[in-house]
């Protein structure tokens, strides 16, 4: 969203429009690290793998529902829908990405195994950002 207002605005400071934010933080990486950061090289090609894959699958939902990803950081991601339904479709987007993070998130490599799980996401409805 924020590259699409550069393309559209390139000379102003500042954006504003009606939209719901929602902070999506997945729990069970912390754990998986730690076990996988004994195993040195593998064990982090091992946790990029699965963060790569659980994000890109719920990443994918909450497009497919007109999200876009205003911040990663860690193991957590802040979307933004704006538009028509805004707070309906980033509701169902939370829901539909804690069902796909249930199939996608059973994580198992020698020595490591965890169930990702998707903590209650935050929304702020109706937020004017700038």
């Amino acid at each position: 969203m924020l590259q699409q207002h550069l393309v559209d605005a390139p000379s102003t400071t500042s954006w504003s429009c009606e939209g719901s934010a929602a902070l999506v933080d997945i729990v069970g990486f912390t754990q998986l690290s730690e076990r996988l950061a004994r195993r040195g090289r593998e064990g982090a090609e091992q946790i990029t793998e699965a963060i790569g894959k659980s994000f890109e699958s719920i990443l994918g939902v909450a497009y497919e529902n007109g999200g876009s990803l205003l911040k990663f950081g860690g193991d957590a991601m802040l979307l933004w829908f704006a538009g028509d339904g805004h707070a309906a479709r980033a509701c169902r987007a939370a829901v539909r990405m804690r069902h796909v993070l249930r199939a996608v998130g059973r994580i198992e490599v020698p020595g490591a195994r965890t169930s990702l799980r998707m903590s209650r996401p935050s929304f702020i409805a109706a937020l004017a950002a700038k």
